[in-house]
């Protein structure tokens, strides 16, 4: 009777030890077209990257083209692209069918590997998220030669399912041995409203400046339809169709105002595992009164976190007016290297 405290003071310390060696629940089984095998469990299916917990290896994250077969023996949650769910046991074959067990509600008709959207897709919250960020570049340089140069540009949005509300900015400014070689500042505000996971409905202004080019002053109020194509912690793309009113006020030049039709792409693409972010803005206008009066900027580049929430980045601005004012270059491009923060 006096060994039984004994016993009892390493029953628990024999439990953890026998957890330890204890085969781990396997709730799906995936098999590669290279032909490698692994047990584990489905975490989630999103921009056709699924992401696998194993036991021996933790969570991978495989291409959903490189799934050749799957098998789960628990229920998963399937989205489709048309916007339905679906939730039981799933098993894709090697000719790409896709086929939902539900149990008592019987299986669901074969589909196509092309028709899955997620699996375990996130519950949708409708409070507002917030990202943005604030990049910062500049040359001084002193001594044989002066030349002093600013960049800076931000960008804030506020977003919940149904809205979207966006504010960026920036301010570019140059000079050497005293004489301005670049001063121009843009800003944008937009609203989208969506109709649905894709469609929506945007209002917009925005104000620009450049002296150099002999803009004192243009403003543009628009409106139109935009879609996204996908928008995740990856990848988004967007395009926009609208129409908007234009103003131009020249410090020589004669003012002009005109109606103009929009057209807007947005792209940004996450790299090696979120470390290399490229990135490219595209805005075109074009007169409704003369279609030889068109206006279009692009802004392309690169950005590089070094540490948490701080990133060097890269880009190339470029500016082309089909009708500038009498001598002004219809090209106008920069290179910007700058120090930013994001969230």
């Amino acid at each position: 009777m006096k060994n039984f405290p004994l016993v009892f003071k390493f029953a628990p310390a024999c439990a953890v030890v026998l957890s330890l060696f204890s085969s781990p629940v396997i709730a799906a089984n995936v098999v590669l077209k290279n032909g490698d095998r692994l047990t584990g469990e489905i975490v989630k299916l999103s921009d056709n990257i699924l992401t696998f917990k194993s036991p021996l290896f933790g969570e991978v994250e495989l291409p959903w083209k490189q799934v050749l077969e799957l098998q789960s023996d628990d229920g998963v949650t399937v989205k489709l692209k048309d916007g339905s769910t679906a939730k039981g046991k799933v098993t894709l074959s090697q000719q790409g069918e896709l086929v939902i067990d539900q149990g008592d509600l019987g299986r669901s008709r074969p589909l196509q590997r092309a028709d899955v959207a997620m699996f375990n897709p996130p519950v949708v919250d409708r409070s507002v998220k917030y990202s943005g960020r604030a990049n910062l570049g500049g040359v001084f340089n002193r001594g044989n030669s002066e030349d002093d140069a600013l960049n800076f540009d931000t960008e804030f949005i506020a977003r919940t399912p149904e809205n979207r509300y966006t504010l960026a900015a920036e301010v570019n400014e140059a000079e050497s041995a005293g004489v301005t070689t670049t001063s121009n500042r843009y800003l944008l505000t937009q609203y989208d409203a969506f109709l649905s996971e894709k469609d929506y409905l945007f209002v917009n202004a925005k104000g620009e400046q450049d002296k150099l080019a002999d803009l004192n002053l243009r403003t543009s109020l628009g409106a139109g339809y935009g879609y996204q194509f996908f928008e995740t912690e990856r990848a988004k793309l967007s395009t926009e169709y609208g129409l908007a009113y234009i103003n131009e006020d020249y410090i020589v030049a004669p003012d002009e105002s005109f109606p103009s039709l929009s057209l807007g792409l947005n792209y940004e693409r996450k790299f090696w595992n979120k470390r290399l972010v490229f990135f490219n803005n595209n805005d075109l206008s074009v007169s409704l009164e003369d279609t030889a009066d068109a206006l279009f900027k692009t802004k392309v580049g690169l950005r590089v976190p070094i540490v948490e929430n701080v990133n060097v980045a890269t880009q190339v601005n470029l500016d082309y007016d089909n009708m500038p004012p009498p001598g002004v270059k219809k090209t106008d491009s920069s290179l910007i290297f700058s120090v930013g923060y994001g969230f």
